[in-house]
């Protein structure tokens, strides 16, 4: 008995072993550039100059600084006197119907707070 189960496995097994065939490898990529080395060399550097798209700043939301047509220290002495304004923190989310009180105003302003 343990003969023919011998037997029977080894045909089984020869069985498997021809039915089992392996793909031939073709290659992912059929290259037909007729473009020349050089060309390529050209159009990648050309092409590296270019602003990235794609760096992490470009969907950071931050836009680079424009050019003003202040001086620095303009800039900076209005600063300072706003800071020093008596109402530099007044909003009018603070007061009835969102509007800051005309005494409390220095200069007129409009006032678009959120409810």
């Amino acid at each position: 008995m343990k003969k023919i189960q011998i037997v029977q496995g080894a045909v089984l097994a020869l069985i498997f072993v021809s039915a089992a065939q392996a793909e031939t490898y073709d290659g992912v990529l059929q290259s037909s550039s007729v473009r020349s080395r050089a060309d390529v060399d050209a159009e990648a550097a050309t092409v590296a100059q270019k602003e990235d798209l794609y760096r992490e700043s470009a969907s950071s939301g931050v836009i680079a600084p424009l050019g003003s047509s202040k001086s620095r220290d303009v800039v900076n002495a209005e600063a300072v006197k706003e800071a020093h304004s008596a109402n530099q923190n007044l909003t009018g989310k603070a007061y009835y119907r969102d509007a800051i009180p005309s005494q409390y105003q220095s200069r007129p302003q409009l006032v678009n707070a959120a409810k």
